[in-house]
């Protein structure tokens, strides 16, 4: 019956929707938390995770599946974690392709796609109140502020894996933070991509325990407050989206963001303009076709 249930009605989207959200996660500057509001599954991916407890823990280890399912909604939740570690193995090689050689046409289309989707989420709940605006400013402001953090160093033990996974995982939970451009401030998104392409076991186990222990703790915070506060958190959350794209401008060189004329003068690099503005349509197209969160 679970088996039925995972692999023959709609995991194969869900799985798409995983997939999704492991590409944005290995690009620093957006979440699969981004992702996964903008695809509307963001607050039964939250609600799932926080089902997770020791009951789980019970059910896995006498293979009560059935009272698993029940209780953390594995018919979502696994095609939707499959997808992302599929991804990240995966297209590992790819996005660093395409970050080191077309970087400014990536972050175009994402740029577009956050911009968009943010302002429709916005639309969508239709703000009215003083606190609906003050919430989107708080978020943007937030997002605009640790987009300009510079990164730091917390060395290469097993200890500072875990807090970097514990930390990284807390923000690809939240919509508007890159918990691959948090690695870029610890110091470990480079070392992180190569143990990946390397596959140095170790290092990926101690960094996935730390993300475990992050994803229990945190999705519980979210959970809550998505439960008692949804709009304010839905309008904080998009305001934090739109804060970020400070980070995911295209024409960015050395830390300053540029128009695209100065940023080929300054860069000598190409600025893509056209190829561009060909995917910033096609973000538009994208963010009006997806349909409204839940």
């Amino acid at each position: 019956m679970i088996s039925y249930k995972l692999f023959n009605k709609i995991s194969f989207y869900n799985f798409l929707k995983g997939m999704a959200m492991g590409v944005s996660d290995l690009i620093p500057g957006i979440s699969g938390g981004t992702v996964a509001l903008l695809l509307g599954i963001y607050h039964d991916f939250i609600t799932s995770i926080k089902a997770f407890n020791l009951r789980s823990i019970n059910y896995l280890f006498t293979l009560n599946f059935k009272k698993l399912n029940q209780q953390l909604n594995l018919a979502f939740l696994i095609p939707i974690f499959i997808g992302i570690l599929f991804s990240i193995i995966s297209f590992s090689f790819l996005v660093d392709f395409l970050l080191e050689n077309f970087r400014v046409v990536l972050f175009s289309f994402f740029f577009g796609l956050i911009f968009f989707s943010s302002l429709k989420i916005i639309y969508n709940l239709r703000p009215s109140k003083f606190y609906d605006f003050l919430f989107i400013v708080i978020g943007l402001l937030v997002g605009y502020y640790i987009s300009l953090i510079n990164p730091i160093g917390i060395g290469e033990n097993y200890f500072s894996l875990f807090i970097s996974g514990l930390i990284a995982i807390t923000a690809m939970l939240l919509p508007g933070i890159s918990g691959s451009y948090i690695l870029l401030i610890l110091g470990k998104y480079d070392y992180l991509i190569n143990s990946l392409t390397n596959f140095y076991v170790d290092i990926i186990l101690i960094f996935l325990f730390g993300a475990t222990i992050g994803i229990i703790i945190f999705s519980r915070v979210i959970s809550l407050l998505l439960n008692r506060f949804y709009r304010n958190t839905v309008f904080a959350l998009s305001g934090l989206m739109l804060g970020s794209l400070n980070k995911m401008w295209p024409w960015q060189f050395d830390g300053i963001n540029y128009l695209p004329n100065d940023f080929s003068k300054s860069s000598g690099i190409e600025n893509y303009i056209e190829l561009s503005i060909f995917f910033i349509i096609i973000s538009f197209i994208l963010s009006y076709s997806l349909k409204p969160i839940k």
